[in-house]
């Protein structure tokens, strides 16, 4: 299987995929990738990366910053070896490194992300913070042995410092005494011995050691005798620190070697979340979505991950009722990319990775995938390329088995037209014997008809367009494809008395084969046009709902806003009303003991007042209907309907009322009926047009002043429930559009966004999604 994986640049897609690994170990563990069989297996590995593209698109990946390889420090500690600063060093920031993980899920966590099938690995962290200490304790930022590490250590240091005190002193006298006799006015060492430069012409006469010499000899290097006695026991007291720091590094070697064990599971663990998140990030830059692993291939709008994402071109890639596909027309004319589309697909799904293809795909699990694809033939074997084409397929078809996938390029090819006819069909009758899957390319019109009588099998071509005369690479499943070869020779500028009698010469060797295809051709173009009727009707559709949708959001925002001024306006004057009244009432009571005060007047006020205050705008319910999740009620202290999202406890509700989430009590609710079930739909993005005029110029705007109107702009398009809007920006130095792409991929109510086409802006916009 390894030759095929090559042949379908498996390897390729490899060396792309170690370019996103953050560690070292990560990027070792990407190259050494391979696609697996067992079933259980591949659907973990792609829940798992698709959850973290979701926790990439949402905040970002995880932090893997600081995660250095230590294998050779665990190793080294397991058997006691004393490890260096520098290894102390790595494990403190491989701490570090669990520290920001930790940190990272939290955030997680607060944006309500769902990641169960990765949690296991953020979980299985052991947090290693005292060792952490125990290692800042001894080791200062700056990678030195605190001298405070131990007693000992600090009283040598001290020494140290008191001898290297005495031999500068006697040296800088020395520079000035014996001044005359020196080449230059500095202290240097030489075999870790303070000397000082003297010209060799006072060598003999300067008191002290010769250590070394210049290149010009007109310098020597000599440790003053004064200082011999003095040096001397400077180097005995440094090595006395050096034996002391072993001691303390051995001490904490062995605080390292109980947690071998702990390290090695971080390391393997963060590895894996490398190649997981690495996975995902590329998932996330080529547009690649999770295909349901079933009993069928439905790849839809495939794209092959190799080809510029500009310019590829996507293609349905569909067995129906048929386990053949025999795709037949020039050779130039893509057929070679559409057999290595379905083939590498494959391989980056049981490889655990997201693929290239829209939602609603799936796709199944084959043991081998078996490719004999372009001319290899070997020179130094002296073989033909119909010879090594035989030589694969004969190994190809010693390996068969039920599950396999069988790619032919050009079979029977390299040979007599004929007899390569011939065996073609033969070795297409062995692979349905074998109840496979294949796709086949072929140039013999013989197949066109082999595929036609079969149920199991089905012709297919790749378009070409006869003016440009280049492949369109659009796969066109049950129409065989033609030649085109003397069309292209005539557009060429062949004569045209060549051409005509080629073609009455194509006729009479090959009528049934040439009507049939155009009887297909035609058959299949009028297809196309009903699709693309049926497209266009169902886009107006969507666009005259989507205006119905926004026309009533805009209605009902009018209305709450009159009813909130009415009961603002009403709450006003009664206010007024209340307090007129109340003075009214402190004046009668004023007035209880006058002889022209009347007793009934004060209680008809009172009792007017009573009626006044009932008036205030009070929410009552017209029925008693316990309330249940599902329902759809109308929230009394809003005046707005919603539905019933959960049972929070006894009499407390949790209500989405349109993007807005609340929690009221149930005497707050009032029954309307049952929440409508919500159709499934496609999950095809609206295309906008220039008709809906929803839209977001940042053009001259400085970056941050853009990006709070941004931020203003999507809060107001959430708040009327728009499905997308543009964003001008236009190109200049990029800044603003990739500040607008970030926004977008941080913002949780933002589904997806894109780059306008040809005809709303190109690069110069941005279009956002929401969900």
């Amino acid at each position: 299987m390894i030759a095929d994986i090559h042949k379908l640049e498996f390897d390729k897609i490899k060396e792309i995929l170690e370019t996103y690994a953050k560690t070292d170990l990560g990027k070792s563990v990407v190259l050494d990738l391979m696609p697996m069989n067992n079933q259980i297996a591949i659907e973990k590995a792609l829940l798992e990366v698709e959850q973290a593209k979701i926790m990439t698109l949402r905040l970002d990946q995880t932090p893997l910053t600081g995660v250095l390889n230590i294998e050779g420090l665990i190793r080294k500690a397991s058997i006691q070896s004393v490890l260096s600063i520098e290894e102390f060093v790595k494990i403190i920031s491989h701490q570090e490194a669990i520290a920001r993980t930790n940190q990272y899920i939290k955030k997680i966590n607060l944006l309500d992300i769902y990641y169960e099938d990765l949690k296991v690995y953020y979980e299985g962290l052991e947090n290693l913070s005292e060792l952490k200490i125990k290692i800042e304790k001894v080791i200062d930022p700056k990678g030195e042995v605190y001298d405070h590490a131990s007693q000992k250590l600090s009283k040598i240091r001290k020494q140290i410092k008191i001898s290297e005190d005495k031999i500068n002193n006697l040296m800088n006298h020395l520079l000035r005494s014996e001044a005359s006799k020196l080449s230059d006015s500095i202290i240097t060492i030489r075999n870790n011995r303070l000397v000082l430069p003297v010209r060799a012409e006072y060598k003999n006469s300067f008191k002290g050691v010769i250590h070394d010499q210049s290149a010009s000899k007109e310098t020597v290097f000599m440790e003053p005798m004064g200082c011999f006695t003095l040096n001397n026991e400077l180097q005995s007291l440094i090595l006395d620190e050096e034996n002391e720091i072993e001691a303390i590094l051995r001490a904490l070697t062995l605080e390292v070697a109980e947690k071998v064990d702990a390290l090695k599971s971080n390391l393997e663990i963060f590895t894996y979340l490398d190649l997981v998140f690495a996975k995902a990030k590329y998932a996330c830059d080529f547009e690649m979505t999770r295909p349901k692993i079933s009993g069928k291939i439905k790849l839809l709008n495939a794209r092959h991950p190799l080809i510029d994402p500009k310019e590829v071109v996507g293609n349905h890639i569909q067995f129906n009722d048929y386990r053949h596909i025999i795709i037949t027309g020039p050779n130039t004319g893509g057929k070679t990319v559409a057999l290595k589309t379905l083939g590498l697909l494959s391989l980056m799904v049981q490889a655990g990775m997201l693929i290239p293809v829209n939602d609603g795909s799936e796709t199944l699990i084959f043991k081998h995938i078996f490719a004999d694809i372009g001319d290899e033939q070997s020179i130094e074997q002296s073989l033909s390329t119909f010879s090594s084409h035989i030589g694969n397929i004969i190994r190809i078809f010693n390996k068969l088995d039920d599950k396999s996938l069988v790619l032919l390029d050009e079979i029977g090819s390299g040979t007599d037209p004929k007899e390569g006819a011939s065996l073609a069909i033969s070795m297409m009758n062995f692979i349905r014997k074998h109840n496979i899957y294949s796709m086949v390319t072929t140039h013999y019109p013989e197949l066109k008809t082999y595929a036609y009588h079969l149920d199991d099998t089905i012709n297919a071509s790749v378009e070409f367009d006869l003016n440009s005369l280049k492949p369109t690479y659009k796969l066109r499943i049950g129409t065989p494809g033609e030649s085109n070869a003397i069309k292209i020779a005539r557009r060429l500028g062949l004569h045209e008395e060549i051409c005509q009698e080629a073609e009455s010469v194509s006729i009479s060797f090959d009528n049934d084969v040439s009507s049939l295809v155009r009887k297909l051709e035609k058959q299949s173009l009028d297809l196309d046009q009903q699709i693309d009727d049926y497209k266009e009707k169902q886009e107006n559709l969507e666009i005259q709902i989507m205006e119905l949708d926004q026309e009533k959001q805009k209605m009902i925002q009018k209305q709450n806003q009159v009813l909130h001024k009415y009961a603002l306006e009403n709450e006003e004057k009664q206010k007024l009303a209340l307090e007129k009244v109340d003075q009214l009432i402190k004046e009668l009571d004023d007035l209880r003991n006058k002889a022209e005060f009347k007793e009934h007047k004060l209680a008809e006020i009172k009792y007017e007042r009573s009626q006044l205050k009932q008036k205030e705008p009070v929410y009552e319910k017209t029925t008693n209907r316990k309330i249940s999740v599902g329902d759809r009620v109308h929230v009394l202290p809003y005046q707005r309907q919603g539905v019933v999202n959960k049972h929070l406890k006894d009499d407390e509700f949790e209500v989405q009322m349109g993007v807005l989430t609340i929690n009221a009590k149930e005497e707050d609710l009032e029954y309307i009926g049952k929440a409508k079930k919500e159709k499934t739909v496609s999950k095809q993005k609206p295309m906008p047009t220039k008709s809906i005029k929803v839209e977001l110029d940042l053009h001259g705007k400085r970056y941050l002043d853009a990006m709070d109107e941004l931020d203003k702009f999507v809060d107001d398009c959430l708040l009327n429930n728009l499905e997308f809007a543009y964003i001008i920006h236009g190109i200049g130095t990029m800044a603003l559009k990739k500040g607008v792409e970030k926004y977008a991929k941080r913002n949780p109510q933002i589904k997806s966004f894109r780059p306008g086409g040809e005809n709303e802006g190109g690069q110069g916009v941005t279009i956002i999604y929401f969900k």
